[in-house]
C-alpha cells in the first residue's frame, strides 16, 4: 500500500516495483554475506559464535537507544504542539488584507496597486535593498495611460 497516492501509469508502477525488489535483493545479499563473514572469521577468543557477535550487538544496542531517545523527543514535541495549538484551526485562509496596508507593505501608492491588480502580467524591478524600483507592464499598455516609475 502506498502512503502517497498519485496517479501513475502501469509502466511507472512496474519500474518502481522492479527497483524496490532489486534494492531488497541487494540488501538481503549484503546482510547474509556480512553475517556469513562474521561467523566464518577466525575466533578472536575461544568461545561460541555469539561471543564474536557481541561487540556488534553492543553497537546496535547503542543505535537502538539513540533512535528511541529521538523518537521520544519527537513524540514529546508532538504532544506539546497538540496541547499548545489545540484550540486553533490553522487550515483557515488568512483574511483579506486592506488595500492601504498592502500598498504600504510594497511601497506603492493606492492608484499603483489598483493598476497592478488590473494587469494581467507585469515585470517588477527591484533595487539592491529589495525595494520595488520600477514596474513594467509586459502585456501592452497599462490600464491607466501612465507608465509607473517609482522613486528609488
Amino acid at each position: 500500500m502506498m502512503i502517497v497516492k498519485t496517479p501513475r501509469s502501469a509502466l511507472a508502477a512496474a519500474i518502481d516495483g522492479l527497483l524496490t525488489a532489486l534494492a531488497w535483493t541487494a540488501f538481503g545479499f549484503l546482510f547474509v554475506s556480512g553475517v556469513r563473514s562474521l561467523l566464518a572469521a577466525p575466533a578472536r577468543a575461544a568461545g561460541p559464535a555469539v561471543s564474536r557477535l557481541l561487540p556488534d550487538a553492543q553497537a546496535l544496542l547503542a543505535y537502538a537507544l539513540v533512535s528511541a531517545c529521538i523518537g521520544l523527543l519527537l513524540a514529546a514535541w508532538a504532544c506539546y504542539n497538540a496541547v499548545r495549538f489545540s484550540g486553533l484551526d490553522r487550515r483557515k485562509p488568512p483574511g483579506d488584507t486592506p488595500s492601504a496596508a498592502l500598498a504600504g507593505h510594497f511601497g506603492v501608492s493606492a492608484a499603483q496597486l489598483q493598476v497592478l491588480r488590473a494587469s494581467r502580467a507585469v515585470l517588477i524591478h527591484h533595487t539592491d535593498e529589495g525595494r520595488i524600483s520600477m514596474i513594467d507592464f509586459a502585456r501592452g499598455p497599462a490600464p491607466i495611460d501612465e507608465f509607473i516609475q517609482m522613486q528609488q
